[in-house]
């Protein structure tokens, strides 16, 4: 129960309820006083009180979740850097980071949403974004951390990512770079990810025992796909040709390669295939493209957006959508054909 008691001209609550932490706060006006106590013993009774946390800084959720959540995920390695790199002393993170949880308001996310957008794209932001917002909300759930006013990252406006890829990548450029790159295995990757519009990640996680020859059929299990859902690749002649090449390693796995280790090797053999080349040649290519360029072959073979979706793992056909793009000079050829 409440009592509200006059102490120096101001006026006292103190809140004792089971189950509840002492509630205690000062006030000018014993009306307010009252209106306080009414309002919290309300909230308590409905089961809608929340304590204040007055201990934990956003700091401290983000090293406990490193720690104890993102080990168990897959993609936790690029998910500690992403954290780790939020953590450094010179990140523009460190204010909102210094904030106790109970206190983060929306203004403090606009404010590091703000600073961040001077030196990231929005879509890093968004990761970013996504995965603070995250933390937030695991720690409510899991660790019983309150926060009073909501979750701060759902209430702030995120900025609208516009830098959706619709480059394209000729065969020519493919060979460039896996000449360029000097790598064996890190060309038939390449060339697997253009045949069969699968991601980095669950090529690298690719087993022999899940290639079906025969079935000419690739599958990818529940653990190593992006959405969690298996699926299963259909397999092209060409596919099939770059398995038939590959060495079988004694492990089972197709590739002994990391994510980060393909991105760098790919950033610079495409560095080094686009010397003496003309402007334009291989120009904001990154291994993400070969996807976008998979899946769009396979609209331009006639594939239903249905069809295309069950390759690409793509749960709607607004994301298939981003990721088919059709070359304007072949539409063009197109219409001259149909009205010739």
């Amino acid at each position: 129960m409440a009592s509200i008691t006059a102490r120096d001209g101001k006026w006292r609550v103190r809140i004792t309820r089971k189950g509840h932490p002492c509630i205690t706060k000062t006030f000018d006006l014993k009306r307010d006083a009252e209106a306080f106590a009414a309002t919290t013993e309300a909230d308590m009774a409905r089961g809608l009180f929340r304590a204040k946390d007055t201990t934990t800084t956003l700091r401290t959720l983000v090293e406990r979740y490193r720690d104890e959540v993102t080990p168990h995920k897959r993609g936790s390695r690029q998910e500690t850097y992403l954290l780790n790199a939020l953590l450094r002393p010179e990140s523009v993170a460190q204010p909102m980071l210094a904030h106790l949880v109970s206190e983060i308001s929306p203004a403090d996310v606009a404010r590091w949403r703000d600073a961040r957008l001077r030196q990231v794209r929005p879509a890093t932001l968004h990761r970013e974004w996504a995965t603070l917002g995250h933390v937030l909300s695991h720690a409510e759930r899991e660790w019983s951390i309150p926060l009073p006013n909501g979750n701060p990252f759902r209430q702030a406006r995120k900025p609208k990512v516009m830098n959706a890829k619709d480059r394209r990548v000729t065969d020519e450029e493919i060979d460039a770079i896996c000449t360029a790159s000097q790598s064996e295995h890190l060309a038939h990757l390449i060339r697997l990810a253009v045949e069969t519009g699968a991601r980095r990640g669950e090529l690298l996680a690719l087993r022999w025992s899940e290639i079906d020859l025969k079935r000419r059929t690739a599958r990818l299990p529940a653990g190593t796909t992006k959405n969690g859902h298996a699926r299963v690749l259909p397999l092209s002649p060409r596919a099939l040709a770059v398995l038939e090449a590959m060495p079988r390693r004694p492990d089972g796995k197709l590739f002994d390669l990391r994510p980060d280790s393909v991105t760098q090797s790919f950033a610079r053999a495409v560095a080094h295939a686009k010397r003496g080349q003309d402007a334009g040649f291989l120009e904001g290519v990154t291994f993400h493209c070969l996807r976008h360029e998979a899946l769009s072959r396979l609209a331009e073979q006639g594939w239903q957006a249905t069809e295309i979706a069950s390759v690409s793992g793509h749960k709607t056909l607004q994301l298939v959508q981003r990721y088919v793009h059709h070359r304007p000079e072949d539409l063009a050829r197109k219409m001259a054909a149909q009205s010739a």
